[in-house]
């Protein structure tokens, strides 16, 4: 996307065919010296946070120390559940923990059967299994425990990254 810059405000934006409908360019771009002539200058954008975490809202197209930029509006969703009029809509804290538990759910389902093997037949369960299971158990809860600890979306997100879950042998 581009944009006309005269005077130091924009008069339109668009993409060249947009902007110059009746002109052609060889092999459809215009040339330095051509967006030059015409004060056409590429948009930039400005941050976008990432929408699993913010509620992202594009804005005008403005100057930004000369530049074209195009503006977002990154709105932090909400941590706790929020319950109005008897219906709960759940944050982001409750969210992520249900994805963490789901997780080590999956993780854990693998080797399930030689639990109930074990409680059923009194079979040994190997102890990398056991191992293993006990680090997916620890992992969870330390998760857990920092999203209930997370005091805003940005420290939320920091333990999401920091997931370290254990892999079989």
């Amino acid at each position: 996307m581009y944009a006309i810059v005269k005077d130091n405000k924009i008069e339109k934006t668009g993409t060249l065919k947009q902007l110059f409908p009746t002109t052609s360019f060889a092999g459809g771009i215009a040339n330095k010296d051509f967006k030059t002539a015409e004060n056409v200058k590429q948009i930039a954008y400005a941050e976008v946070k990432d929408r699993k975490y913010y509620f992202v809202t594009q804005g005008d197209v403005e100057l930004v120390d000369g530049v074209p930029t195009q503006q977002y509006t990154n709105t932090a969703k909400r941590l706790e559940d929020e319950t109005k009029d008897g219906v709960t809509n759940q944050g982001l804290k409750t969210v992520m923990t249900a994805e963490v538990k789901d997780t080590a759910n999956k993780l854990l389902a693998k080797t399930d059967w030689m639990v109930i093997r074990k409680y059923e037949r009194d079979v040994a369960i190997p102890s990398a299994t056991a191992t293993y299971r006990a680090a997916v158990i620890t992992e969870c809860a330390r998760l857990e425990t920092a999203i209930a600890n997370a005091a805003d979306v940005d420290a939320l997100k920091t333990v999401m990254q920091g997931q370290s879950w254990p892999t079989e042998d």
